[in-house]
């Protein structure tokens, strides 16, 4: 494994920025939030899913669903590893951060979409213009260290030695350069329009109401899609973006065919030493405009009764998608509806951790938690057909998942919520809460502005 050190950028965007210019550049983005940021960029292979079926590129490929040929596609990409980091390399290397501390290096990253399918008996979801999942096998890129403020480039041993050089200088001199100049400004042609009409979302929220007293479900987490046609490249507002938002999940990949923004606070699954981890967020309040009044917002969260309600029900859901695959009696709940804020809204957050089974793969567990329970709802076959009848719009990428899987077993994903998606010059946003019996169709429609509406009124400025 090649590795060297690279200077420290306070954020990954000037690294960003140095690899816009590659084939397939994905950051992932812990905003201040997390330790790492992940920079990667011109994948070995990859595997994209749409309504017509497969697309391969690089290897074979296999037929089944995203899940099965993530895990193909791992296993491919393992087979063109040679070694681990060389004792020549490890000698010359900086040794404050070791190369097996590092999150991913090597290994598979993508998204998996909403509609695509996952789960056997779970019922079928209708996709829009956007691949159902895109996945890529990554052996190159740079990590960046925030607790250490060590900066690394990275690639696998099938990189020759010159092109090893050639990837090292592009990374250090684009980075010193500001590529995103060059780029056609992001511009709304038109203001954003809701896809759903107000009426419409009212009445929605009323048939849920009918379902839940008729025994049907408990909670249904409804949605609406925003979208407007724009010039220029959604890349160019990133930064404005990201601290608008301050979330730990944070994420741009630029697609032969668009481009994919994510701002998303919701961890989907975490696997590390084979502990399971998820952190579902049921429970929302709009940040305040001053401190009085955001602690007033905060306080408001946390003694309402109808949102710890929410979140206790997703809980529950989720305990129940940790087990199929946890040791038995290892399914805990260490954090149960915690106030965790962030730049645009505070939230309730629960943290659920699970050992993995020793017979149990990465595949599995994260087809069988798919799509995850906050974005459902409760019971998840059942409230998945009710979205599935009464959406007036696709959900397609959002909702979905996130990803790496790297080569040593370590996995970390994002629920794709706070998510844009850019094609055609057409930009595409969506947002939606969980319905219970208390809910109101006021109060709901507001809190999709709080928590996309921020966002919507930052790209529509000039």
């Amino acid at each position: 494994m090649h590795l060297a050190s690279l200077p420290w950028q306070d954020t990954p965007l000037p690294y960003a920025n140095a690899l816009l210019t590659e084939h397939w550049p994905l950051l992932l983005d812990s905003q201040g939030a997390g330790r790492w940021h992940i920079l990667v960029a011109n994948p070995r292979a990859t595997a994209v899913l749409t309504e017509a079926g497969w697309q391969f590129d690089g290897w074979p490929g296999i037929d089944g669903d995203s899940f099965a040929v993530m895990a193909a596609l791992q296993v491919w990409g393992e087979a063109l590893k040679s070694g681990q980091l060389s004792a020549s390399e490890a000698n010359t290397a900086p040794t404050k951060t070791a190369a097996s501390e590092l999150p991913f290096m090597s290994g598979v990253m993508g998204y998996v979409g909403y509609a695509a399918p996952s789960e056997h008996g779970l019922p079928e979801r209708h996709g829009d213009d956007w691949p159902l999942a895109t996945l890529a096998y990554y052996d190159q890129g740079i990590a960046l260290d925030c607790e250490t403020h060590e900066a690394w480039v990275w690639a696998s041993d099938a990189m020759s030695a010159i092109e090893w050089q050639n990837w090292q200088q592009r990374c250090v001199t684009n980075s010193e350069a500001k590529p995103a100049a060059k780029l056609e400004a992001f511009q709304l042609k038109a203001p954003f329009q809701a896809l759903t009409t107000q009426q419409r979302y009212a009445d929605d929220i009323a048939h849920i109401h009918e379902l839940i007293r008729a025994g049907d479900c408990y909670q249904v987490n409804y949605t609406q899609a925003y979208e407007a046609q724009h010039n220029g490249r959604l890349w160019t507002r990133y930064e404005e973006l990201r601290e608008l938002a301050r979330a730990p999940y944070g994420a741009y990949w630029a697609l032969p065919w668009g481009e994919l923004l994510s701002l998303s606070p919701e961890q989907f699954i975490g696997i590390n030493d084979r502990t399971l981890t998820t952190r579902p967020i049921k429970g929302t309040r709009a940040r305040g405009n001053d401190s009085e009044q955001d602690q007033v917002e905060a306080s408001a969260l946390t003694a309402s009764a109808k949102d710890m309600a929410e979140n206790i029900m997703i809980t529950d859901l989720l305990r129940n998608d940790l087990s199929k695959h946890a040791r038995i009696g290892s399914v805990s709940v260490p954090e149960l509806c915690a106030l965790k804020s962030f730049g645009q809204v505070h939230h309730l957050v629960t943290t659920i951790t699970a050992t993995l089974n020793s017979d149990a793969t990465v595949a599995e567990v994260l087809r069988d938690a798919f799509p995850g329970g906050s974005i459902t709802g409760a019971p998840k076959k059942r409230v998945m057909e009710i979205i599935e009848a009464i959406e007036p719009t696709a959900r397609g990428v959002y909702c979905g998942m996130l990803f790496y899987w790297d080569d040593r077993g370590r996995v970390d994903s994002s629920i794709t919520i706070r998510t844009l998606a850019s094609k055609d010059g057409v930009v595409r946003t969506w947002a939606g809460g969980g319905i219970t019996l208390d809910s109101t169709w006021q109060a709901e429609y507001e809190e999709c502005w709080s928590k996309m509406g921020g966002v919507i009124e930052a790209l529509s400025k000039p």
